[in-house]
């Protein structure tokens, strides 16, 4: 009888498990691991940019500025919101925030002294005109920790008593299981924009937290 080795692959259990499949007369031993559609479906992943880990999508993001800049640069020319990113103000792209100095990004990233313990890395974009568009992207220390984080930074974005107009619209999401924590508001165009954008950039690895009208109290 034909024998036929295989040679050693990948499945998700991890588990090495002896198989023997039978097939119009010909015998087709593999003693190891599991591969085929799983690695098929693992290289389409990868290609996609498209992570799976335990059920759960993750997308490919390098660091809190790359986590929004992701999606505005998915904007149409006509969508642009110019503008600038970070505390060193990079033009026209979001840009990593220093937090060495506490008091300015407290006040520019709406945290609070005892929320700098949780991230280890921030990101803004701010438009000219600051209420028409502001977006954040954080990095936390404990993904676990994310909806926690992410409720403290929308009580104290909506606690803010705006000098010039304020916003219309108030969105969070948390991207690939808590690993980031993104916020924007701003015109109700930009915002609305924004948001079908990162559902397009991240799909199921964004979780909306937050979708509201900005009211004065």
């Amino acid at each position: 009888m034909l024998k036929i080795a295989f040679v050693y692959g990948i499945i998700l259990s991890g588990e090495n498990i002896p198989i023997k499949i039978k097939f119009k007369g010909v015998k087709i031993m593999k003693k190891g691991l599991i591969i085929g559609i799983v690695a098929v479906v693992a290289v389409a992943a990868i290609v996609c940019g498209v992570i799976f880990l335990g059920g759960a999508p993750k997308v490919e993001v390098a660091d809190s500025a790359d986590a929004l800049n992701k999606v505005l640069s998915t904007f149409a020319e006509e969508e642009k919101i110019p503008g600038a990113g970070g505390s060193d103000f990079v033009e026209n792209e979001a840009a990593l925030y220093s937090l060495e100095d506490k008091e300015a990004a407290g006040f520019s990233l709406y945290l609070s002294e005892d929320m700098f313990a949780q991230i280890d890395e921030a990101a803004s974009y701010m438009h000219m005109l600051q209420n028409n568009f502001t977006g954040a992207a954080y990095h936390l220390v404990d993904a676990s920790t994310a909806e926690a984080f992410a409720e403290a930074v929308k009580t104290n974005v909506l606690a803010t008593r705006w000098m010039c107009g304020q916003p219309d619209t108030f969105v969070m999401y948390s991207i690939n299981g808590g690993e980031y924590v993104m916020f924007a508001y701003g015109s109700a165009d930009n915002i609305t924009n924004f948001s079908e954008k990162v559902a397009t950039v991240y799909g199921d690895a964004a979780v909306e937290l937050a979708n509201e009208a900005v009211v004065v109290a």
